[in-house]
This record gives structure tokens, sequence and C-alpha cells, in this order.
């Protein structure tokens, strides 16, 4: 929670994202009074802005006599449209260096990428994957296993609807030097923007994403959330489509996006130190 507090505030300087669910301080929840958090409630968990779904083995009669019997007495509250401020464009590097009383000193890189429904979406989660999704995968292959500067590497995107980031992020090893790892990180994603991926590795990529789908969907309950989330999204029907704009992404869409995320002026780097290893 710590190392996200200061990596949201890092990337967002307007958007809501630059804080943690929790909200920014412990003192704003501390100076909550009761009123607040009624109001709070009033507004938001009300029908006209949730969504239902139910799976199982049930009729749609049946969904609706339920609902007539528990839910027709709850006032459906007003709607209103959520108007939230745009991140605007980032046009230089960001970056911070905290020290901590942690055991090892550790890199995250975050870079912006579009929103949930855009259509970069699919590419920049399969980028996630041929970076570090795995052993064998570009970052992980050079940076852990063969230069052995990080312990660890990870590499994940955040955000649910609006613009969110794809992050990097690495446990340096015993005895590098952090400037010298950080380094390494960037110049590793710069090859892989300049030189782009082979087909097997992207179909490889897509083989995984689409096992991941598959197995995710075998639970009634997962499938029940993933329906929610799409109708949230703005129609449930785009759960069916979702493979098929995996498989659409292209090795030149692959190229053309990371070059497009990782540039440098899109870039914030959080070096999270132990204490003494600045």
């Amino acid at each position: 929670g710590d190392v996200f507090h200061y990596l949201r505030e890092l990337c967002y300087k307007v958007h809501p994202y630059k804080w943690l669910t929790i909200g920014k301080e412990l003192k704003h929840i501390e100076d909550a009074t009761l009123q607040d958090v009624k109001d709070f409630f009033t507004k938001h968990y009300t029908p006209s802005n949730a969504i239902l779904c139910v799976a199982g083995n049930i009729t749609l009669q049946e969904v609706k006599d339920l609902c007539q019997k528990w839910f027709a007495p709850i006032p459906a509250g007003n709607f209103y449209e959520r108007n939230l401020p745009l991140e605007p464009q980032q046009t230089e590097a960001r970056k911070l260096v905290v020290e901590k009383d942690v055991p090892v000193s550790a890199i995250y890189k975050a870079y912006k990428i579009d929103g949930r429904v855009s259509k970069q979406y699919h590419t920049a989660d399969l980028i996630t994957e041929i970076l570090c999704g795995g052993q064998s995968a570009i970052l992980y292959q050079s940076l852990v296993k063969e230069k052995k500067l990080f312990s660890t590497l990870d590499c994940y995107h955040m955000g649910t609807l609006d613009p969110g980031i794809l992050i990097v992020d690495g446990k340096v090893a015993n005895g590098v030097d952090v400037a010298i790892a950080d380094a390494a990180i960037e110049e590793a994603l710069s090859s892989f923007c300049l030189e782009g991926i082979t087909e097997e590795i992207l179909q490889k990529a897509k083989n995984k994403t689409e096992s991941m789908i598959t197995f995710e969907d075998l639970s009634l309950l997962n499938r029940a959330n993933n329906l929610a989330f799409y109708e949230l999204l703005g129609d449930a029907n785009l759960m069916n489509s979702e493979m098929q704009n995996f498989e659409n992404v292209t090795s030149q869409q692959i190229k053309n996006e990371a070059q497009n995320i990782f540039n440098n002026s899109n870039s914030n780097t959080l070096w999270y130190l132990a204490k003494g290893a600045a």
C-alpha cells in the first residue's frame, strides 16, 4: 500500500486514481462524520447505481419474481453521471526516491496506458505477458536469469475503467547498484521497442491469455463477476468478443504500442530504497 501510495501520486496529478481506495490519509477517515457516511451510502449504494448478475440453474422469470420480492421496496435512488477530471497527457519523465526500513531496494517504473475499453488495452495486456509472463519472458530472462540484476521482476497493469498504468517492478539483487539496475530496465525496454517480437512469441502470449480466460470462466462465480464487469463497461456481450480482441493483435501493433507506452516522457520511476542504499 505504501509503495502504491507514492506511485499513484507520482503518476496522477488530477484524476482520482492518485488516491488509494481507502483514501489519501488516515485523517480523512478519522474526520468523517456519521452524516458523511450516510450521505455517501445514499448516493452510491442504490439500485440505480448497481448491476445485478444472476448465474446458475434458474430461469429469467424466477429471477424477476425474486427481484420483485426482495428489491422492489428499495428506493431506486438518483441516477448521476460520473464526471471525473481527465488526467492531462504527461510530457516529461518523473522520478521519486524514497528511503524506507525495508530489507531490499526495489524499482517501480510506471507508464500511462489507455482505458479499459480502448483498442490499446488488449495490446498492452499482451505486452505485460511478453515482458514478464514466466521465466522465459523477455525481461525476466535478461535481467533476472542472465544478468542477475534482480531477484524478482514483474510486469502488470492497473486501472479499471479510465486510463491506467503499466508497471515494471523488481527487487534489486544484493550488491547491485540501483542506478545500474534501472538503466538495465531502460535498455531492455528500448531494445524491445526497437526490435519488436517474433510471431512465435506473440502466439505463445495469446495462447497463455486464452488459457487463463478459459479456465477462469469454468467458475460460475467468475463468469457472473465478468458479465457484471462487462455490463459496467457498457455491454455484457463484450465478454463474448474478448478473446477475439486478443487474437486480432499483430506483432506490428505490439511494436507500435510499446514505442508509445515506453516513451521516456511517459515514464514514472520510483526508487524504493532500503535505508543506506542511496
